[in-house]
């Protein structure tokens, strides 16, 4: 059984589209930005909140798009090895497309 993802009110999404077990990532716009971005949690750690947290409190660490690109791309060159992990294709393939289009 899945962990429950933090679900924030200035950081809201339909579903996680990837997690391994300890790393989960999602894509939403984050606060008041005028495109999507990606966010990432560790769901293992020495409290039950995993990383990030503020005081105990959940929260999801809003990844540049430099490093998000980098790791879908690494998702993406081993689909085959990683396909159980992504929870919902359509979404991790959204996600990578927006990395890629966004100029640096």
């Amino acid at each position: 059984m899945e962990p429950e993802f933090p679900r924030l009110n200035n950081y809201p999404y339909k579903e996680v589209f990837y997690f391994d077990g300890q790393i989960v990532l999602m894509k939403r716009v984050y606060k008041n930005q005028s495109h999507d971005s990606i966010g990432m949690r560790w769901m293992v750690g020495e409290s039950k909140s995993g990383y990030p947290n503020i005081y105990g409190k959940f929260m999801w660490m809003v990844v540049l798009n430099k490093l998000a690109s980098f790791i879908l791309e690494g998702i993406f060159s081993d689909l085959e090895g990683l396909s159980s992990n992504i929870k919902d294709f359509q979404e991790f393939m959204s996600a990578l497309n927006m990395t890629r289009e966004i100029k640096v």
